[in-house]
């Protein structure tokens, strides 16, 4: 890349590529208020795809995933039966409505049994046994399944649908972000990490800061201070922003001056991961699917599935991301990471350094949002100001504020 280019790419101002988000400040109100959650609620999550996991999660027979989803008031499971066949159901029995399986989490079943009463149910939601079937009146077990939770999916990973019929198909809604993904490998890749945290937070705060890395300077000083945020680019600015629809990407590259640490070094030369400088600009050397704008010095897309997941892809394993609300102040956000299967211990020792280096900026950035939320809700200001490197924040709203005002214009319910 000329230097002319390198330029461009550090110095060039996106927002104003697109006037229709404009430029001015963005109200608070959709952070602290319970009416603008609740048309969030009524026309964005429960009429959209939402990513619940990825297949190779449960690989086998038996393995199964429970998530409560506070907003649509259920509790899911998804799970691989007999047949290797992904399923969806709600986590309640059709007797009397108990719960299944009563915590969240990974695990493996040969059925699912209510605790309550013992009816069970085959991996595939058919009602196998009734005890004392004999006492009920009428009872036909093969009306009596596991209610059915809409699902569908791409390259593996499986998204849930509120609505019997969603208005799109899956991969209607992914569009053109899932033509810029496809080709990557994500079969090849397995599940090495998970980190969980519920926040007092607005979900918007806690996901906005990882749409923009604007804060990396700042924030993350301890944990890669000369990573990002030095060198040509000392702002640590994304760069190369692209729209898709409701979606959105963002290269972030990385300080082609970095000096790693004698562990990152050691890390870097045994196994891909966050320490390893991958010359983006030669489409040779890049997996497919991510830096479509062969950014030299590459480091991760952000790849934002609206409203609430990302999938942030890198060279030999990406990671992520779920922001479920639970009210208006409070989310349940997990982060996973995949990579693919080491096949010698200083390659798996090598990813460890990754794993451990995204945990601990994750225990840079999660304390920041909870104040966030704290000072928005003292009312002290009514709006927040957002530069160009927060394109992502603003395309948001847009989309955000577009969905609800179209709904209700349209007066669909």
């Amino acid at each position: 890349m000329s230097a002319s280019r390198a330029l461009d790419m550090y110095d060039r101002i996106y927002t104003t590529e697109f006037p229709e988000f404009g430029t001015g400040p963005v109200p608070v109100e959709s952070y602290i208020s319970p009416e603008y959650f609740a048309l969030e609620r009524e026309h964005v999550f429960r009429k959209s795809w939402l990513l619940f996991c990825h297949d190779t999660e449960i690989p086998e027979p038996g393995d199964f995933i429970v998530k409560d989803i506070a907003f649509l008031g259920t509790s899911i499971i998804v799970a691989r039966g007999i047949d290797r066949k992904v399923r969806a159901f709600h986590n309640v029995c059709r007797h009397r409505g108990g719960k299944l399986v009563f915590e969240s989490g990974r695990d493996h079943a040969k059925a699912f049994v209510c605790p309550m009463h013992g009816w069970a149910y085959g991996l595939d939601g058919a009602l196998r046994g009734v005890p004392e079937q004999d006492r009920f009146f009428g009872l036909d077990k093969k009306q009596c399944s596991l209610p059915a939770v809409t699902y569908d999916t791409w390259n593996g990973f499986i998204f849930i649908h509120a609505q019997e019929r969603p208005a799109q198909t899956l991969r209607e809604h992914l569009g053109s972000l899932a033509d810029a993904m496809d080709g990557y490998p994500f079969e090849a890749m397995h599940l090495v990490a998970e980190y969980e945290a519920t926040l007092k937070a607005n979900w918007k705060i806690v996901l906005n800061i990882f749409q923009e890395s604007y804060h990396v300077a700042m924030v993350h000083r301890s944990v890669v201070p000369t990573q990002v945020a030095t060198g040509p680019n000392g702002a640590g600015r994304l760069v190369y922003f692209r729209l898709h629809g409701k979606h959105r990407s963002a290269t972030l590259p990385r300080n082609p001056d970095f000096k790693p640490s004698p562990t990152e070094a050691l890390a870097a030369e045994f196994s891909s991961g966050f320490s390893k400088m991958v010359d983006g600009s030669s489409p040779d050397e890049l997996w497919p699917g991510m830096n479509p704008g062969r950014i030299p010095n590459f480091s991760f897309d952000i790849n934002v599935v609206f409203p609430i997941n990302f999938i942030d892809l890198a060279q030999g394993w990406y990671f992520t991301y779920e922001f479920w609300p639970i009210s208006v102040s409070e989310t349940r956000f997990i982060t996973k990471l995949y990579f693919e299967k080491p096949t010698t211990w200083s390659q798996r020792i090598g990813q460890e350094f990754t794993i451990v280096q995204v945990r601990d900026g994750l225990m840079e950035d999660l304390p920041m949002l909870e104040p966030n939320q704290d000072a928005l809700m003292s009312g002290a200001i009514k709006e927040v100001l957002l530069s160009d490197q927060e394109l992502a924040i603003r395309h948001h709203h847009h989309v955000l504020d577009s969905t609800i005002r179209r709904a209700a214009e349209s007066g669909m319910p």
